[in-house]
């Protein structure tokens, strides 16, 4: 079905909110951009930032919810015999699918996302929460597919395991990309990361190191 008139104008509201608050942040850092500097220049109320990013924090991981739901649909969308691993496997090799994006959101002293969370304490504090929320709406997935009981430990376990090795992966792969090396290169290479990792957690821990 195709978004209505009201759903297109709210996401380009939201679009180009988020877009004017990453370019003052580029150019200024986050803690010297007011969301007032950041409604003005949109052309917006401080109120209608405030109504699509309820924290100022938010207007930089404006894309949380979309990863968030993508990285749920790879565990709770899965299809008939699909394991959460082979899930796992297809998320973490879609990684390397936009590498321009990624060059233009990290690398030290690009003014990137990556380079601006890392220079904000506040932000990575965010980030943090993000994370966390992330593993507990997977574990909750995965306890409700499994139907395990509210102490089992089991699905969180599994939760933070997935989402560590999609972090840590993605770091890898942003190093890469800082690194300077060709797209022919980081993926074939990233491939290589995906399997080895898929590979461990399908055989388990008994035998590492």
């Amino acid at each position: 079905m195709q978004p209505g008139l009201r759903e297109l104008k709210k996401t380009r509201t939201r679009q180009l909110i988020a877009s004017t608050a990453a370019e003052l942040f580029a150019r200024s850092g986050f803690d010297q951009v007011t969301v007032d500097e950041i409604a003005q220049a949109a052309q917006v109320s401080k109120k209608t930032v405030f109504n699509y990013f309820p924290t100022k924090e938010d207007l930089v991981f404006d894309h949380a919810e979309e990863r968030e739901t993508s990285l749920l649909a790879a565990v709770r969308s899965r299809a008939d015999g699909v394991t959460v691993l082979e899930a796992l496997r297809a998320a973490l090799l879609a990684q390397a699918d936009n590498l321009d994006q990624l060059r233009s959101e990290t690398g030290l002293g690009s003014g990137g996302f990556f380079d601006l969370v890392r220079s904000t304490p506040a932000l990575q504090r965010r980030m943090h929460e993000l994370n966390v929320r992330l593993v507990r709406s997977v574990g909750g997935a995965l306890a409700e597919q499994t139907g395990a009981r509210p102490d089992d430990p089991v699905p969180d376990v599994v939760a933070w395991t997935l989402i560590g090795a999609y972090r840590s992966l993605q770091r890898r792969l942003r190093q890469r990309v800082t690194d300077g090396a060709s797209d022919a290169t980081i993926r074939r290479a990233h491939r290589r990361d995906v399997d080895r990792v898929i590979t461990l957690l399908a055989q388990g821990l008994a035998d590492y190191p």
